[in-house]
């Protein structure tokens, strides 16, 4: 059998680049790629990826997978059964809880790295490092903090980190993601991006760190690749001594927008791809642009929320206090009736007659006949799963489900809401359903019974803070935000009258259904949201799959 290719993963979070790496098997059913070690340091997050790691070990094994299941319903945790300890050890060994950028963090990877990582064979370096000081959000809320300087804010040089494993291990191939910020953040007067380039391009230079002593013979360097525009690569001529820079408006071409490629989201980020270049040179770097190009989804058939979402039981949301069926039946009625009284009386500048009309029509009809029976948390073995997924992504999302089996959705249980933030769901909700739009702030969402207490709610500076999850499109962003309040994530059937679930978050960003997310429901809801789509990084790795094959294939010609 063919070697697995390892995989490092930094800066994992709950593990979605290293899930669409590991996800790709042979047909005899072994994986291509095997992660190594993957590194984070959140403690939820950790559990998480340690778990899913014993997962694929099961899948691996002769043991089957009820291990697995049988914990996610309530059974005993892993690291107590005897029949599949040492797989949970093995599990342990992979996903490492470290701080990278501290002394004892780096050591502790760097001795993983020396003793397992075959530097005389080609792997792969994954990870998406924090992206908080280059997040527009986060450089505004920088902006407020006294005496903040960007040049003194480590969270700008953690690339580093990901960089010197580069330097000093030299992967075929390394991935690095990254939010749309980095582009234009800036240290000083100088945008960092070109600077990140530069360095991935030439980490010896960089780092002043030397390759291993395997690997001295190779050529040294990395040509950096956009998987979105096959014209684009740094640097632009390959060969040269001096890296010819880009032009910075060429940067936006290293942004992959997740909806163009199958995902049900409009998630923008910013994926560089770099391969060594004594692999590049042996191909040619525009023929290496071209074979790493990821053709887009064309606009009909892009993903929507509704696809993903509709076959997930409906729940409703709970209330703040005193919680039960009938009192939050009890509520849906009473405030559906009142603001659809209030729409009628009152007049808006920003929307028409007949359009408050349609919206006041609906509501009186949650009021008269809200959807019976629907509960805060999904059972999971209450009723049978829909059988014989047929696309690509109901396959993806069935995993490796017996076909037969009862229905499993895990992490999806409601939250709480006050009544007021009920009125408001349903009457975004419902406004969404009539328009095919979020309401705009205070002009649209103009009743006074809706207005949040906040003395600057009609200054705009709130316009965005509720907004619904649109079924007949791709879903904006699922951004770690989702953990506050879920105001920006409103479900799109008001009858539910909720924001997202974990799960339903999990979908949007393609995370499978067994695909399960440890800690508290905040961890779990920031877990999600700072992951990479699974199904996105599966679509890389194949591409990653398709460069390495062909570098086998003339490596041997080579030596035959």
């Amino acid at each position: 059998m063919t070697k697995q290719i390892q995989v490092v993963d930094l800066f994992a979070g709950p593990g979605g680049l290293g899930e669409g790496f590991n996800s790709l098997r042979r047909t005899d059913g072994s994986r291509h790629f095997r992660t190594l070690v993957s590194i984070e340091k959140d403690a939820a997050a950790h559990r998480t990826l340690t778990l899913r790691a014993f997962y694929r070990l099961l899948q691996d094994s002769d043991h089957g997978t009820s291990a697995y299941f049988d914990y996610l319903q309530g059974g005993e945790h892993p690291s107590k059964r005897e029949d599949v300890q040492h797989l949970w050890k093995e599990a342990q060994q992979e996903a490492m809880q470290l701080e990278l950028g501290t002394g004892e963090g780096n050591n502790a990877l760097e001795a993983r790295l020396q003793a397992s990582l075959r530097d005389d064979s080609d792997w792969v370096l994954i990870g998406g490092p924090p992206c908080q000081a280059y997040s527009v959000v986060g450089r505004v809320r920088n902006l407020g903090v006294k005496g903040y300087r960007a040049e003194e804010d480590n969270r700008h040089f953690l690339y580093r980190e990901y960089l010197d494993v580069i330097a000093r291990h030299r992967p075929a191939v390394f991935v690095m993601e990254n939010v749309r910020g980095m582009l234009t953040s800036r240290v000083g007067e100088k945008r960092i991006f070109g600077q990140i380039l530069e360095d991935l391009h030439d980490p010896t230079t960089a780092t002043g760190q030397k390759g291993p002593a395997a690997m001295a013979e190779r050529e040294d360097g990395y040509t950096i690749f956009s998987i979105e525009d096959e014209s684009v690569y740094f640097p632009l001529e390959y060969g040269l001594f001096t890296p010819v820079p880009l032009d910075e408006e060429k940067y936006d071409m290293f942004i992959v927008k997740a909806e163009d490629h199958g995902i049900p989201q409009a998630r923008h980020r910013v994926i560089l791809v770099g391969v060594r270049n004594d692999i590049v040179s042996r191909a040619g770097a525009p023929a290496m642009a071209r074979q790493l190009h990821m053709a887009r989804t064309e606009n009909k058939d892009k993903v929507t929320v509704r696809d993903v979402l509709a076959d997930l039981p409906p729940l409703r949301s709970g209330l703040s206090r005193n919680d039960s069926d009938d009192a939050w039946y009890g509520s849906i009625k009473r405030v559906a009736a009142r603001v659809a009284n209030d729409l009628l009386i009152h007049k808006s500048e920003h929307l028409q007659e007949q359009d408050r009309t349609a919206i006041a029509e609906e509501l009186l009809e949650i009021a008269r006949e809200p959807r019976e029976g629907l509960k805060r948390q999904h059972e999971p073995l209450a009723k049978p799963r829909p059988v014989a997924p047929t696309s690509e992504l109901e396959q993806w999302y069935h995993g490796d489900h017996n076909r037969n089996e009862k229905g499993l959705w895990y992490n999806h249980y409601a939250r709480s809401h006050m009544e007021e933030d009920l009125a408001r769901y349903l009457y975004c909700a419902t406004f969404a359903n009539i328009m095919g739009r979020s309401p705009l702030g205070s002009k649209e969402i103009y009743l006074d019974s809706l207005a949040p207490k906040h003395a600057n709610w009609t200054t705009g500076k709130f316009a965005d803070r509720f907004k619904v999850v649109l079924s007949g499109q791709p879903s904006k962003t699922i951004t770690s935000h989702i953990s506050k309040d879920g105001h920006y994530f409103i479900h799109y059937d008001p009858f539910q009258c909720r924001s997202l679930t974990v799960r339903e978050a999990a979908r949007l960003q393609t995370f499978p259904d067994d695909y399960y997310f440890e800690g508290n429901r905040t961890e779990q809801y920031v877990q999600v949201g700072n992951a990479v789509p699974p199904m996105l990084a599966r679509k890389i790795a194949e591409k990653v799959m398709e460069v390495l094959q062909l570098e086998q294939m003339q490596t041997k010609a080579m030596q035959a």
